[in-house]
This record gives C-alpha cells, structure tokens and sequence, in this order.
C-alpha cells in the first residue's frame, strides 16, 4: 500500500479522541442479553437500532485492520487482532452513540449537508476522482459507508456547536474575579523620559556638578552628556526612558520619585556618579474595569464554551456506556459489562508498583514515570486528523484565560471516541 494510500485510509480512519471517564460496571439485574447474531445491543435507541450485528461487525474488522497498514486480517491471538478488534467495536460504538444522542438532541444532518461535507472532504484529501476511487478500493469502504462516516461529522459539528451556543455568557463576578487576578495586564507602569549622565572619574564628575550649577537646562544638560557621560545614551544627549527597576539603587529610585524639571547629583552607586535631568514623568495608569470589561468577557466565552463541552462529553461517555452490552469476545472498556482493574491502562505498569512508578537500574534510583490519573483527561486526536476540525476531541485551538482546563497529557486506550472526517 502506498503512502498516499495509506495516509488517505488514516484521514478517513481517523478518530476524535475525547474525554473518557473510566468506568468499569459490574453485571447487575435487568442488562439485557445480546442476541446471538449481535455483537454489542445499545438500550434506548429507536427502531431497534441499537442492535449491532456479527455482519456489520465484519465490515468494520475489515475496515479497521486495514487501516492500521495490514496487508491480512490478524486473527485471535495475533498481537494485532486485539488493537483491530477495538478498533471496529469502537467505530460501530461511535455510530450508534453519536446517532442516538443526536436523535435525543433534535439534531440532525440533511443529504445536501452530507454531501456538501464529502465534497470538502474530497477537495481538501485526494488530488482527484481516481484517488479517491483507489482509497475505496484499499480501506474497505463502499460509498455508503463513506456517506454514513461523513454524516456522523456533520452531526458531531452541530453537536458541538449546539453546545458551544449554549455555555452561556460571563457573570459579572467572573469578570470582576479575572480582571482583579489579570490587573497588571492592563496597567502601564510609571516612567520618566530622562536626561542621563553617568561618570567614573572623579575630574569628570566635578566637571559636571560644576557645569550643572551654572546652567542645568536641557539645552547644557544634553551637551554634558555628549562630553563627560560613560552610557551608551551619550551620543543622543542622554535622552532615554527610565521605569522601576531600570538603574540601580539608590540612583533608580531617585529617578523614579523625582518630578518633571528635577535635576540631581551626583548619586553614588559602585564607583560610579549618576547625574539626571527629568524632561517629563508619566505616573502608572490601570485601565479602569469599565474601560475592559467587554475584552474581558470575549476572552472568557472560550473557557465557558470548553468547561461545557468537557461536561458534556463527561455525561455523554458515562450514559451511553451505562446503555451498552456487549457479547463475549467483543467486550471493551466502552461495554458496561466491562470489568477492569481500575488501572488507566494507558500508563505503565510500574506505576502501579509499591515504589510508584520509580524505576532503578544497577541500584540507581532514577526519574519517576509519569504516571496517569485513574481518571484519563483530554488527550490529542488521532494521528492523521486535522487539529482544526475537531467535534469533541480538539477542543479549543486557543489559550484560555482562566478556569480549570483538563491538561492533554494522559491518555486511556482504548477511548470512547466520535469518528471524524478532516474538513481541512
């Protein structure tokens, strides 16, 4: 297969990783049996569509194997046939859940969107029609899947975008709490626009207080320091621009309280004479809350728009998984009827060992693994998917201003996920 092959099946393959809180549900009374022909039933889904067969499961085995590079399906016991089992158990998943809770929602996704989306998809994936044809013909997809692929996109978008115009806007306290933690952002700090002479030689420093005492004008002060001043501002008369912190003590601080027409000096500071003239002193300004409020309130729609989706996608793992049975051999982590260990599996397994997660070598202690929550956060999308089209997987592209943002650094395998097509 080759890599433009292969990289048309990851861009079609491709998964929105999402947040996944990690369940495992004992068996209980009233979970319903999977019939023999299914491989997994989902509750609640109208028109018995939640019954997922052993036929559709085949289709997508095949898909998903294919889309890892193989060039044969693995069989059971193969290091592979677990990682593509997964696979399509996830991508049948997907399909139903995503569907079922966009039926819940009142969304849905029109022919003409759908078809609109796949033409994107073509133009923005394939340089032509033959391309295109040659991705059918190694992934494993026919037309119609590809459109029942295309249209899950087109609902996650809406899913997402339903949620973002839902998350509300800022209270007034949120303004106020951020603009009270964020205030250096929006103060100017004092300055002086000075005139600076600094000396070193004790006939040059004398020469300069002396000067100074007859005429200190900005005039006489600005060719003193032409002459006699050992700074780089020298050549421009001494002119330059002082803030807190800018010279040293106890010469910096003079500078800074001194007000406009000040002259003084010398000033003493390790062997050195610092003599100054102050042209204008700008006082520290903050902008006033009014002032910023609607740029404070723009910068925090993004944390609410993230906290709502992260709730969201919270909710919606935990509901439809609570809704999900699957039949023996097809069982994953998004079945109720998993049983896990309560371990992330993601994370070594070292990190579940009595020195937590340190590892030595030759008696050597050394860094500490980097060791999950049980609890898995948000996690980069799949490779081969575009970071800018994310439903529920990438959710913002933007530094947030405040909040507590889910980091991106811990991982479940295998995750509940919505598939996605890249939009470009």
């Amino acid at each position: 297969m080759t890599s433009s092959h292969r990289k048309g099946l990851i861009a079609f393959g491709a998964i929105f990783v999402v947040l996944f809180v990690w369940v495992a549900v004992a068996d209980g009374l009233g979970r319903p049996s999977v019939p023999s022909d299914d491989v997994a039933v989902v509750s609640d889904i109208s028109d018995d569509g939640g019954n997922i067969s052993k036929a559709e499961y085949a289709v997508a085995f095949r898909q998903s194997w294919k889309r890892t590079g193989l060039e044969k399906a693995p069989k059971a016991g193969d290091a592979q046939y677990e990682t593509a089992r997964d696979g399509a158990m996830n991508d049948l998943l997907d399909q139903v859940w995503l569907t079922g809770e966009a039926e819940e929602l009142g969304i849905s996704a029109t022919p003409r969107e759908v078809r609109n989306e796949l033409k994107t998809i073509k133009d923005t994936q394939f340089p032509n029609e033959k391309a295109y044809e040659k991705f059918l013909e190694d992934s494993g997809f026919d037309e119609q899947q590809v459109l029942d692929r295309v249209k899950l996109q087109v609902l996650s978008r809406k899913i997402e975008e339903d949620i973002r115009k839902g998350a509300g806007k800022p209270t007034e306290d949120d303004i106020q709490e951020y603009y009270d933690a964020s205030v250096e952002q929006y103060t100017t700090p004092a300055e002086s626009e000075i005139r600076l002479i600094v000396t070193s030689k004790k006939a040059d420093t004398e020469a300069v207080q002396k000067a100074l005492a007859k005429d200190d004008s900005d005039k006489a002060f600005a060719r003193l320091a032409e002459v006699y001043s050992e700074d780089p501002t020298k050549s421009g008369g001494g002119k330059t621009t002082a803030t807190a912190g800018s010279y040293p003590e106890p010469a910096g601080s003079a500078i800074m309280e001194a007000k406009t027409g000040t002259v003084e000096g010398p000033i003493e500071v390790d062997g050195n004479s610092y003599f100054f003239r102050v042209i204008e002193a700008k006082p520290e300004e903050v902008r006033p809350l009014a002032e910023v409020r609607n740029e404070i309130e723009q910068q925090l729609v993004p944390t609410l728009e993230q906290q709502a989706l992260t709730n969201f996608i919270q909710d919606y793992n935990a509901k439809w998984t609570s809704r999900t049975v699957c039949a023996e051999g097809f069982i994953v982590a998004r079945c109720s009827n998993y049983e896990g260990d309560g371990r992330n599996p993601a994370a070594d397994p070292a990190c579940f060992e009595a020195d937590d997660g340190k590892q030595g070598k030759d008696g050597q202690e050394e860094q500490a693994l980097a060791c999950p929550a049980a609890v898995a956060l948000a996690t980069p999308i799949a490779p081969g998917a575009n970071a800018d089209a994310g439903p529920f997987g990438q959710l913002t592209t933007q530094p947030l201003p405040q909040g507590p943002i889910p980091p991106a650094d811990q991982a479940t395998e295998p995750p509940p996920a919505v598939p996605s097509f890249p939009t470009g």
